[in-house]
Formats: C-alpha cells, sequence, structure tokens
C-alpha cells in the first residue's frame, strides 16, 4: 500500500482498538477498528491481537507509536505517568518500547499531583490535546466520555486536570439502580436535558438530585422515556457546576453527539467560547507529533 502513510497509530482504549494509516502532518489515511480493549488483555495479548488487525500495515516496516491503556499497570507495559506540567517535548522523550516488540513505542500517561500525592491520572486525552491546535496561552480542553477529563492547557502543556466519572455513572445507573428501571435512550428530549443540567447547575448535592429522576417521573413533570436524558443532563451539570471560572475557551474532544450535548450544556452554563474538535483526528495529529520530536 503506498498511500503515504509515515507512522502507523495505535489508540488503544479500555473497550476498543484503532489503528491507524497516518500521514505526514496527523491526517488519517486509513482506519480499523477492533472492540478487544486493553481492558479485557493480558500482557501478553497485545502482540497477537494488533498482528491480527493490522498485519499488512505492520509488515511495511513503518514506525508504530501507541497511546492509551496499553501503557496501563498490567497491560502490554506500564508506562510510567508524567507528572504536570509536563509537554509535548517531554512526552516524546518519555516514549518507550514493550519487552516483546521493539518496533512499537508507548505514550506514557500524565499524572496530576497535590502536596507530592498522587491525585488523578489519564492516558490517551494527553495525546489528544498535543494534536489539537489551541487559540491562546490558557486554555481548558474537555474529553467527554466514559472519565470525563477537564484539562488546563497552559502555553501548549498540559498543566492540571480532574477527572469526573461520569459516563459510567450514567451505565451503572441506568442498568443497576430503582432510578434507571424502565428509562428510554438517550437523546430524544433536548427539553428534559437541559432541564437536568440546570438544575444541577443550582444544587451542588448530586447524590440528592439523582433521586429527583424518581420523584419527577412519580409526579409526572418527566415522561418515562425522557428519564435518560434528564439523568444525563443531571450528570453533565454536575461536572459544569465543578468549574469556577466560565470566562476561559473551552475546546470539547470527543464523540460528534457527546460533544454537543456538552456545547449545549456548557451554553447552559454561561460558557461564551466554546469549540469542538473530532476525537480520533486530533489523536492522530497528537501522535504524529510525539513521534515528530522523539528525541
Amino acid at each position: 500500500m503506498n498511500d503515504g502513510a509515515q507512522l502507523i497509530g495505535v489508540d488503544w482504549g479500555t473497550s476498543n482498538l484503532r489503528v491507524m494509516r497516518i500521514a505526514p502532518g496527523g491526517d488519517i489515511l486509513a482506519a480499523r477498528s477492533d472492540p478487544r480493549g486493553a481492558g479485557g488483555l493480558a500482557a501478553d495479548a497485545f502482540p497477537n491481537v494488533l498482528a491480527e488487525v493490522a498485519r499488512d500495515w505492520l509488515s511495511q516496516g513503518l514506525p508504530v507509536l501507541a497511546c492509551g491503556m496499553a501503557g496501563a499497570r498490567g497491560k502490554w507495559r506500564e508506562m510510567p505517568y508524567r507528572p504536570t506540567p509536563t509537554s509535548l517535548a517531554a512526552l516524546a522523550a518519555a516514549v518507550a518500547s514493550p519487552p516483546d516488540r521493539a518496533d512499537v513505542m508507548i505514550v506514557p500517561g500524565v499524572s496530576a499531583l497535590f502536596e507530592g500525592r498522587l491525585i488523578d491520572v489519564m492516558r490517551g486525552e494527553e495525546t489528544q490535546v498535543m494534536g489539537l491546535d489551541l487559540d491562546g496561552d490558557d486554555h481548558v480542553v474537555v474529553a467527554p466520555g466514559t472519565h470525563s477529563k477537564w484539562i488546563s492547557v497552559q502555553g501548549g502543556a498540559i498543566t492540571g486536570f480532574r477527572t469526573f466519572l461520569t459516563g459510567e455513572l450514567f451505565a451503572a445507573i441506568r442498568t443497576a439502580t430503582v432510578i434507571g428501571a424502565g428509562m428510554g435512550e438517550r437523546d430524544t428530549d433536548a427539553a428534559a436535558f437541559e432541564a437536568g443540567v440546570t438544575r444541577a447547575l443550582a444544587d451542588p448535592a448530586l447524590t440528592a438530585l439523582l433521586f429527583s429522576v424518581r420523584v419527577e417521573t412519580l409526579a409526572e413533570r418527566l415522561p418515562a422515556e425522557a428519564a435518560a436524558d434528564y439523568l444525563s443532563g443531571l450528570l453533565i451539570g454536575a461536572e459544569i457546576a465543578a468549574q469556577a471560572d466560565r470566562t476561559r475557551a473551552v475546546t470539547l474532544v470527543g464523540a460528534g453527539t457527546l460533544n454537543q450535548r456538552y456545547a449545549t450544556a456548557l451554553s447552559v452554563a454561561g460558557f461564551t467560547e466554546v469549540h469542538s474538535a473530532d476525537g480520533p483526528a486530533a489523536t492522530a495529529r497528537g501522535l504524529w507529533r510525539i513521534h515528530e520530536a522523539r528525541p
């Protein structure tokens, strides 16, 4: 295959694997996905899974750079976290190979410390941040998802971040609680979503707010088919309520539908400068930039 690719990029999430042929500059020329995420793999399973997904691409001798959970503890190779503040150059200098594949390099994660204590970690989002073209020196990048990240970026360096268990909590409530029984699907009632956001912004007592899903349904103010959107609004609104400064520019980096939900919630909360970026595209550009910056 002679499509101009100069790098094989691997984004190994907890639930899914994405392999990309990346052109100079970071554009994705081709991509393949597989449901065998890192969460279900033992350390010795990674080489075979990658080969099964992209053996023909790997045979061409291109460099391979992976980010995400391939570098987690107990996975392909545990990559130490780089403490904040961390830059593109720091990440590039810390990439390393797993013991069984010298041709593959893995990007380290990033840690947040407070008074010398570990308080937060991320793997994968740091690569997305490095793939963004942010205007100005002071920015917030929000990576919505199972574990949403609010990341402070100053002068191109990651200076701090905070993780919210929003997506995982939403799924757990829907499938394993009384208030989740009989809930419909999300993305059917925009008004219910905005009502949930507004309520969470006004009241920080999240566990009490969650029970309001049942109360509103019993009072027939909330149709059962709209309950999932209301719940989503409560959880995303609670994330936003924790942000003291709503004047900073925000860039959302994730899937299109989820970006739009967060953009709506941020608008309700009074954020005035909100941008959206495609998650896979940002990851590919970040991988290319880290590859290019390697010493």
